[in-house]
């Protein structure tokens, strides 16, 4: 399973570089403000939630709204499984300029394989496999199926105090089987972030991404300069 996970990683970090060499780039400003919710149901189950809102900066405009839930069972020896549902709220065009003209839905069945290596025990290193299938709001009604979709992340995580956890990231995502031709290199985000745990069950987390983006015509991207803030609260129900 080790190999499987350096094998992974290997192939998306080329592909990363690959996509980097493209010229045409728009360049935007994001603010995301996240809500995360875990529960420790039990020792091997965990279920996750969040509610995020993403709108431009300057001008201010919304983007998207994000809920997703997920459910997390621990399989031993580093890895767990999981499945949720990621319900997608665009507002369009793409652009912070100018008044918005359609908000279109996306709803977003998942699942997800995840690798964690404790290196030290400070330093922690997670590979996350995501596989997630896209339906599109369509006219006048209902949801059509557009692209199944890959995401690879790895992240490294640093502890030097117990309530504070300093990230870094890097995550790329591939469009598979689909209707989509010109992007199938979809985006990479790469970037890091600060989390403050004050109390066991609440904190705050401050980081910066980097959203690059392929736009469907294959030939121009989006860079997203991002500055995310969430509040993690987290809930245990598992008995010692």
């Amino acid at each position: 399973m080790k190999k499987f996970a350096l094998s992974f990683t290997l192939l998306f970090i080329l592909l990363v570089f690959q996509s980097f060499a493209q010229r045409t780039i728009e360049k935007q400003n994001l603010l995301w403000t996240r809500y995360l919710l875990k529960v420790r149901i039990s020792d091997q189950y965990l279920f996750r939630h969040e509610v995020e809102e993403r709108t431009y900066w300057f001008p201010w405009r919304q983007h998207q709204v994000v809920l997703r839930s997920l459910l997390e069972r621990k399989l031993g020896q580093g890895w767990s499984v999981g499945g949720g549902f990621t319900y997608f709220q665009h507002s369009l065009p793409n652009s912070p300029v100018g008044e918005v003209i359609q908000k279109k839905l996306e709803l977003r069945p998942q699942l997800e394989l995840i690798y964690q290596q404790s290196i030290t025990s400070k330093l922690i290193l997670q590979h996350r496999y995501w596989y997630e299938w896209r339906f599109f709001q369509k006219e006048p009604q209902g949801f059509e199926h557009v692209a199944n979709r890959v995401r690879y992340r790895l992240e490294l995580s640093y502890i030097p105090h117990p309530k504070i956890t300093l990230k870094a990231f890097d995550e790329i995502h591939l469009h598979l089987a689909s209707t989509i031709t010109s992007n199938v290199f979809d985006q990479n985000r790469v970037g890091g972030s600060i989390i403050f745990m004050p109390e066991p069950n609440f904190g705050l987390e401050l980081g910066y991404l980097n959203w690059y983006q392929q736009k469907p015509s294959g030939k121009d991207f989006y860079s997203r300069n991002i500055t995310r803030i969430t509040l993690h609260h987290q809930l245990k129900f598992a008995k010692k």
